[in-house]
């Protein structure tokens, strides 16, 4: 099968990550995949029977990259054609009209921001969500319902549970890509609670992982924490993997992609953005965060104070804590295992194509 796969960026980010296991998935089971985007870092870590076809989307240039992907299709003779993020999906919509290519989208985010404007989303043949709280924007009478199915994202790992003994001191790490929402959570971070946090633990390090618009005003106000001669705060900008700092770490701030690995490999996790956040995950709630990709927002709005008491709390406690997000990893793994998110979004295009 000749499969098309479109996303806006190819550098860091939960979306980025999936494409690129998603492409390199399909190679591997022998489909000819081809993945359109913007170049970025991720473009070196692709299957080298995978092949890259570089463009810039924007708004300004939807009808160009109409025609371009049309002329691609009809040259390559491609059979499936995979949107990801609002703009490429768009595109995929359109294409679908004017060619008869089937279309699939697969919906990272909201599902009323991904597939703006409503109109095209009778265009597209599937929507896969990758969480099934993001059904919960549609009517129960909404057509759109039967073309949608929950495909969680998938993990590959080595060396899945790390040594909790080399570990010394307690080591959070906050990895994504640090734009506008997860930088102005690192900022409130910084100002409102790591203060607080290093009265209590001052052998404790935070550890930036990622790169983004704001991760230079990020940096400024880290400064008081990165200058002394006990840096408490590290950053590390991108990294192709996070394993390397998934083996020094204690505790994971953070939501989606991020915090699946982490509880995959035994790490707790608190899910944390600017918007929302939660208590550690644990055999209680995990399931209440599953359905929503480990984003907090069935629990709490980000507010400093509680989140640094739940803060205080895991740490003080976190031989316990560790044990029980071991004892849950291996379900964890499992509800998010690689080879079953490939072979379930194979079945969708199978049952199109056939």
């Amino acid at each position: 099968m000749k499969v098309l796969l479109l996303v806006k960026n190819f550098d860091l980010g939960g979306t980025e990550v999936h494409v690129r296991e998603l492409a390199n998935g399909l190679a591997e089971a022998g489909h000819r995949v081809f993945v359109m985007s913007r170049s970025g870092r991720q473009v070196e870590y692709l299957n080298a029977e995978v092949t890259f076809i570089q463009h810039r989307f924007t708004d300004f240039g939807l009808l160009g990259a109409v025609s371009k992907v049309r002329k691609l299709i009809r040259s390559e003779r491609i059979e499936i054609i995979h949107g990801h993020q609002r703009l490429p999906i768009l595109i995929s919509a359109i294409v679908k009209v004017l060619t008869g290519i089937f279309s699939v989208a697969t919906i990272h985010g909201r599902l009323s921001l991904d597939s703006r404007p409503g109109f095209m989303r009778r265009w597209i043949d599937r929507m896969i969500l990758v969480a099934p709280n993001r059904l919960s924007t549609l009517r129960e009478s909404d057509a759109i319902r039967a073309k949608c199915c929950v495909i969680y994202n998938g993990i590959s790992l080595e060396g899945r549970i790390p040594s909790r003994k080399k570990i010394q001191g307690p080591n959070l790490l906050y990895a994504s890509r640090v734009d506008r929402r997860h930088g102005q959570a690192l900022i409130i971070i910084l100002k409102k609670i790591w203060p607080s946090l290093l009265q209590q633990f001052p052998r404790a390090k935070l550890h930036v992982a990622g790169d983004g618009n704001r991760l230079a005003e990020v940096r400024e106000v880290a400064k008081p924490f990165t200058e002394t001669s006990e840096q408490s705060v590290v950053f590390h900008g991108f990294v192709p993997s996070l394993d390397p700092l998934f083996k020094e770490t204690s505790l994971t701030l953070g939501v989606g992609r991020v915090a699946i690995e982490s509880l995959a490999l035994g790490i707790p996790v608190i899910p944390v953005n600017s918007a929302y956040w939660a208590p550690v995950v644990s055999r209680d709630n995990y399931e209440a965060l599953k359905a929503d990709n480990f984003v907090g927002r069935p629990f709490y709005e980000f507010e400093p104070e509680p989140l640094l008491a739940e803060l205080l709390c895991v740490l003080g406690d976190l031989d316990k804590v560790c044990h029980e997000t071991q004892n849950l990893s291996e379900e964890v793994y499992q509800d998010f295992s690689l080879t079953r998110m490939v072979d379930l979004i194979e079945e969708v295009y199978q049952e199109l194509v056939d």
